[in-house]
């Protein structure tokens, strides 16, 4: 069941990615598990129904008291809302609008100001423009780019990094429990 957290955070990678299932998902569940996913329109979400589904198991066995039980769920709520978090920030990108109108003021504002500080700054004005212009426009440039964090380039997050370091983390404590130990 721990690898099934690891599958929701591969999910939600792939998920917001639009990339298919990969073999990584299939080595963090059943093979049963896998297929029914390959057939979910939305993974991640059928990932957290097993988890919940396994935590009520759990309770049912008395292997869980209702507290524990509620606490469980709340932190599978709390995954379910990092993903719903992050699909609003996938699907609402910048209108087309808004970059076109930014790059309008910018190029206005920039053709506008040297006719403004001329008489203060004299042959100055150049140097000042061009300075003022490349960091009016870089961050412009830094906007368009942030504005889908979860793809594949250099500057995206790390989403690899993020999935291979909670599938280390997850096993390690595999390993403790396999081994009972105990530091009490």
């Amino acid at each position: 069941m721990l690898r099934l957290v690891t599958a929701f955070a591969v999910a939600m990678k792939l998920h917001l990615r639009s990339v298919p299932l990969d073999t990584q998902m299939a080595s963090l569940m059943s093979e049963k598990q896998y297929l029914q996913l390959q057939n979910s329109d939305h993974p991640p979400l059928q990932i957290a129904y097993w988890i919940g589904d396994y935590l009520q198991y759990q309770h049912d066995r008395n292997c869980l008291n209702v507290y524990q039980l509620t606490t469980l769920h709340n932190c599978v709520d709390d995954l379910v809302d990092i993903l719903g978090g992050c699909e609003r920030i996938l699907k609402t990108p910048l209108p087309l609008i808004y970059t076109i109108k930014l790059r309008q003021l910018l190029l206005m504002f920039c053709l506008i100001l040297p006719l403004e500080i001329v008489s203060f700054l004299n042959w100055w004005t150049g140097i000042v423009m061009a300075f003022v212009s490349f960091t009016l426009l870089s961050i412009e440039q830094i906007g368009s780019e942030i504005e889908e964090p979860f793809g594949f380039d250099p500057n995206d997050l790390p989403l690899n990094t993020i999935c291979n370091t909670i599938s280390n983390n997850v096993e390690e404590l595999i390993r403790l429990a396999s081994n009972n130990v105990r530091y009490y």
